[in-house]
């Protein structure tokens, strides 16, 4: 018996072998229920259907098509670590929710309440500037830079761009 081929100008869809990969219509529904979404807040089956999906598509990829909608809609932020000139000038403006942390460095108790004294003495200088206060705050503020990851002229530098912000004292 002969096997006969005719040719076709259509196109074959590719499938996905194994079950690993996501079916190419999986992925246009999540894209299509990812703009619905932006669009309208959400994603009713009339609007499926109104994009090209048929109800057999819908059936079988909506609850797929769902789960990668929202994985492909949400962003995955990693924190970049401060570099000398975020340090420098979280320092400057001292604010205890804005610690500077380099690079391998995790935000733990013992940072936070350091970070928290230094932030209090800067407070303290401004308020009521006078040349124990600033000395007080250098050091506070050298405690804490003492407790990160940085090499020595790091930290005299940070001292040393801190210092020429604090208000000058004299009596």
């Amino acid at each position: 018996m002969l096997d006969y081929h005719r040719p076709t100008t259509q196109a074959r869809p590719v499938l996905p072998e194994g079950g690993t990969d996501t079916h190419p219509r999986c992925l246009e529904m999540a894209e299509a229920m990812r703009e619905l979404f932006a669009v309208g807040g959400g994603v009713r089956f009339a609007d499926l259907i109104r994009a090209g999906f048929t109800s057999a598509e819908i059936v079988e990829f909506k609850e797929d098509a769902g789960k990668l909608a929202t994985e492909l809609s949400t962003r995955h932020v990693s924190i970049r670590p401060d570099l000398m000139a975020d340090i420098i000038e979280k320092a400057r403006q001292a604010m205890p929710n804005r610690l500077p942390l380099p690079r391998d460095t995790t935000e733990t108790q013992a940072l936070v309440i350091a970070w928290g004294k230094y932030c209090a003495a800067r407070a303290a200088l401004i308020v009521d500037p006078w040349s124990s206060q600033r000395e007080r705050c250098l050091t506070v503020l050298s405690a804490y830079l003492d407790k990160l990851p940085i090499f020595p002229t790091a930290r005299k530098a940070v001292l040393a761009a801190v210092d020429e912000t604090l208000p000058r004292v004299t009596q």
